[in-house]
C-alpha cells in the first residue's frame, strides 16, 4: 500500500470514527472551513494538535483574525496600487503629437433644463461638464496635449444663434479657461449645432476672431467651414498626422431626419424648427456629395504617416443610436481603401472602442450626458461613465486612454499605423498645414450653403 493510499486510509477511518460522512473532506470537496480540515487531516495521521491545549473556539477565532488581518491589509495594498494606476496617464515623448477629444459637450449652467420625465442621462448635464472639465485640463497638462477635438453638439439644445451668443461665454469660454486648455479647438458641428445657426460657430473662428479661410487662426476656435482637413507634424517633423474632419449630419440626411423629428418629439425642437431643419434637405443632399467627393480626394492624396477621421455621427456604436447606415455605406469603405488608423466621434453619449476590418472607432459622446450601451460584435470597451479621452501619436504607435470625470482611467488601447510610406514630411516648417483639398469647393455657388 502506498503512502497516499494508507493516508487516505486513516482519514476514511478517523471520518468514520467521528461520526461524519465517508465523503466528508477537502479532498472530497466538501469541508467549509479550513481550520476544521487541518484538524482532520493531523489526527487521521496521529499527530497532535500543538493548540490542543487551547479551547477549540479560541483558537478558530484568533486564526480567523490572522486571516482578516492578511486580508484586510492586502487588501489596503491593492486599492492603494489600484488608485495609483487609475491615475497613470500616457505621458508623451518629446516628438508626440499628444491632444484629448470631447463631444457632446454643450451644457451650461441653464442651457440643458429638461423635464423630469426625461431621460436619467440627461439630468445633471450641467455639473457633469464641470467636472469633465476640470479632469479634462488636469489630464491635458499631464500629457502636454496641443490642441482639442470637439466632436459634436458643441451647445446644446440648439446650437448658438450668432457670434454674440452668451452661450459662447456660458458654455465654453467659462468652462474651458484652464490654461492646458486654453490650445487650438479643432471643432465639427453636430446635430444639435445645425438645429440653430451652423455657420454662427464658421463665423466665430473667421471673421469675429480676424481669421481667414485656409489660413492659420490664431482663434482657439477652429472651424473653416463644414468638413476640412488638419497636416499636422510632430516637433521635429519625424512623421506627419492628417486630421480630416467630417460633417456627418450632412452626409447622413435620412438618420439626420429621423433624430430631428425625435428631438422634436421630446420638445428640444419647436415645429417651427423642425419645418425649417426639413426646408434644407436638398442643399444637405447637395453638399453631401461635394463632401465625399473631397474626402476620397483628400485621403488619395495624403502623403500623411497617419490618419485620423472625425465625425460626430459613429460608425459602429453599441450606444443609444447606434450604428450610422449611411456611414457604413458611404464613409467607412473610404476609410478602408486609404488605410485609415482611426474614426473619432461622438453623438451617443458613451465612452466607447470599437474595431472592425483593421479600423479603430473611438466614440468621445459623454462630455455632459449619459446614454446607454449595448455591446456590439465589434465591441472593446464602453461605459455611460461621464468623460473624454486622452491621444498620443508617435512615429509608430497610437495610445488612447479613457478617462472618466472623476480623473480616472478607465480604459487604454494601443494602434499600430497602418500605413507604410517611404516618403517623409517636406523639409521646413510642417507643424501646422491646411490641407489643399478644401480648395476644391471655392467654386461652389455660395447659393449651395445655408444663409440665415
Amino acid at each position: 500500500m502506498s503512502e497516499v493510499e494508507a493516508a487516505d486510509k486513516r482519514l476514511r477511518s478517523w471520518l468514520r470514527k467521528s461520526g461524519r460522512p465517508a465523503n466528508y473532506g477537502k479532498n472530497y470537496g466538501a469541508v467549509d472551513d479550513e481550520d476544521e480540515y487541518d484538524n482532520v487531516m493531523r489526527k487521521a495521521e496521529g499527530e497532535e494538535d500543538p493548540e490542543d491545549n487551547i479551547p477549540s473556539t479560541a483558537v478558530r477565532m484568533a486564526k480567523r483574525f490572522r486571516r482578516f488581518m492578511c486580508a484586510l491589509l492586502g487588501g489596503i495594498v491593492a486599492i492603494a496600487v489600484g488608485a495609483l494606476l487609475a491615475y497613470v496617464y500616457i505621458r508623451s515623448a518629446p516628438d508626440d503629437i499628444s491632444f484629448v477629444t470631447i463631444g457632446d459637450w454643450g451644457c451650461g449652467p441653464d442651457n440643458c433644463n429638461v423635464p423630469k420625465a426625461a431621460p436619467q442621462g440627461f439630468h445633471h448635464g450641467s455639473e457633469h461638464q464641470l467636472k469633465v472639465s476640470e479632469a479634462m485640463a488636469t489630464t491635458a497638462k499631464n500629457i502636454a496635449s496641443k490642441f482639442v477635438l470637439a466632436l459634436g453638439d458643441n451647445f446644446y439644445w440648439r446650437g448658438v444663434q450668432s457670434v454674440d451668443d452668451p452661450l459662447w461665454k456660458s458654455v465654453w469660454e467659462d468652462r474651458f479657461q484652464q490654461e492646458s486648455l486654453r490650445t487650438p479647438w479643432y471643432a465639427i458641428l453636430g446635430n444639435h449645432d445645425h438645429y440653430g445657426n451652423p455657420e454662427a460657430q464658421i463665423d466665430f473662428a473667421r471673421e469675429d476672431r480676424d481669421c481667414k479661410v485656409f489660413k492659420h487662426c490664431p482663434s482657439r476656435w477652429i472651424l473653416p467651414r463644414y468638413w476640412y482637413s488638419k497636416l499636422l507634424s510632430s516637433s521635429q517633423r519625424s512623421f506627419s498626422a492628417l486630421f480630416v474632419f467630417l460633417d456627418t449630419v450632412i452626409i447622413a440626411e435620412g438618420s439626420s431626419a429621423d433624430i430631428a423629428r425625435e428631438k422634436a418629439s421630446l420638445g428640444q425642437l419647436s415645429n417651427d424648427d423642425l419645418k425649417k431643419w426639413e426646408s434644407w434637405a436638398e442643399q444637405r443632399r447637395v453638399m453631401a456629395k461635394l463632401q465625399l467627393q473631397w474626402l476620397e480626394h483628400t485621403l488619395n492624396s495624403s502623403k500623411a504617416d497617419w490618419i485620423v477621421v472625425a465625425g460626430h455621427y459613429p460608425i459602429f456604436s453599441g450606444g443609444e443610436h447606434g450604428n450610422t447606415p449611411e456611414l457604413q455605406e458611404v464613409v467607412k469603405p473610404l476609410l478602408e481603401r486609404y488605410k485609415v488608423d482611426a474614426y473619432l466621434c461622438g453623438h451617443d453619449h458613451t465612452l466607447q472602442h470599437l474595431r472592425s476590418d483593421g479600423i479603430d472607432y473611438f466614440v468621445s459622446g459623454a462630455g455632459a450626458l449619459q446614454g446607454e450601451y449595448t455591446p456590439l460584435a465589434e465591441s472593446l470597451f464602453g461605459t455611460i461613465e461621464n468623460g473624454f479621452m486622452a491621444h498620443r501619436i508617435g512615429p509608430d504607435r497610437m495610445d488612447v486612454s479613457v478617462i472618466s470625470g472623476s480623473g480616472r482611467t478607465l480604459y487604454r488601447a494601443f494602434i499600430r499605423r497602418r500605413r507604410k510610406l517611404h516618403e517623409k514630411p517636406k523639409e521646413g516648417k510642417m507643424e501646422e498645414e491646411w490641407d489643399e483639398g478644401e480648395k476644391d469647393l471655392e467654386d461652389v455657388p455660395r447659393s449651395v450653403f445655408r444663409i440665415i
